[in-house]
């Protein structure tokens, strides 16, 4: 007997439109869409959406029917079939003029602000050497926080320095730039170029720090940092900073006794103070196979509970909770 019939039930088939991506970009462009927009007029989650427009997914039949439904508000008689058109002519058939240098690849993912928040947004601690060349550790509060159309992020060691920039966030990299102020009022730019993650809530992020040393030449430098995620995104804009602050002055008291370096597994030392380079051209860097960066999901299902990455978080956790529990 064969199983299921004309009413079983079964999950909505991907739809094979070739370049969906692509088309689903100029329908877009046509009906002024936002992710949010498109994802609330298909009735599929926001991640779902922004699969479709990265090309990592395409939509089910039924999800098809309703944005060929979305179009039809503005154009009566679009059809289920002009999404077989090709690039060219379904540009056409909206009305509107392709880029005259067309990509045959969709273009990368760029996360919008409420996925960036989704991702990063929150509390970490960035372990990192000494500018000096001291082997010891040391760690800056790192705060990640939505404003109006951008992510922005603030630096600080609860000692004075205080650093603030925006985040631009691509292919899974995220990249700071700001200004940095010392306790001597001077102010330098400050640049982290670190590796992400792709889709579900960031755990560890890793990667470089830029910026110059304090002697008198100001020698430019680079170091290899880790972040660990401390506590989540706080809509609360007080919340927020006074979680910061509070965090900043304990980290204060870390550093200055050099106790960080004790409450962390020796590998994290040796991580930082051991910069990779390539062999060939000598430039730091910091792999793909030596990353240390994952998001939550990952690390809950590939990293057993005794896990290196597990255990900082876990050690780091227990260290602040007194800190952050009481905000």
């Amino acid at each position: 007997m064969r199983s299921g019939g004309a009413g079983a039930h079964s999950m909505p088939r991907s739809s094979e439109i070739d370049r969906f991506s692509e088309k689903l970009s100029l329908m877009r462009d046509r009906l002024s869409l936002s992710r949010v927009q498109l994802a609330q007029a298909a009735r599929v989650d926001k991640s779902v959406a922004s699969r479709w427009v990265s090309g990592r997914a395409r939509p089910s039949d039924q999800s098809i029917v309703r944005l060929t439904e979305l179009v039809r508000q503005q154009i009566a008689d679009f059809s289920r079939s002009d999404w077989s058109l090709t690039v060219a002519d379904f540009a056409m058939r909206l009305g509107i003029a392709l880029p005259q240098q067309p990509s045959h690849m969709d273009a990368p993912w760029v996360p919008e602000l409420d996925e960036s928040v989704a991702l990063y947004g929150g509390l970490w601690l960035l372990t990192h050497s000494s500018f000096t060349g001291m082997r010891r550790l040391f760690g800056f509060l790192l705060d990640l926080q939505a404003d109006d159309d951008r992510l922005n992020f603030e630096l600080g060691d609860g000692f004075g320095y205080r650093a603030r920039g925006e985040v631009v966030i691509d292919q899974g990299k995220l990249c700071l730039h700001g200004s940095a102020v010392m306790h001597s009022h001077q102010v330098w730019p400050i640049y982290l170029v670190l590796n992400g993650v792709q889709i579900y809530r960031a755990a560890v992020i890793d990667g470089l720090l830029l910026s110059w040393c304090r002697d008198i030449a100001r020698t430019p430098t680079s170091l290899r940092t880790i972040g660990w995620r401390l506590a989540p995104h706080a809509p609360n804009t007080a919340v927020a900073r006074q979680r910061f602050e509070t965090a900043a002055a304990f980290i204060a008291t870390e550093n200055q006794a050099g106790r960080l370096q004790d409450h962390l597994p020796d590998w994290v030392s040796a991580e930082i103070f051991d910069m990779p380079s390539a062999p060939v051209h000598g430039a730091l860097r910091v792999s793909a196979e030596r990353s240390l960066a994952v998001e939550e999901m990952t690390l809950s299902l590939i990293e057993p509970p005794s896990g290196p990455r597990r255990q900082v978080l876990r050690a780091l956790g227990e260290l602040f909770a007194p800190v952050l529990g009481s905000v």
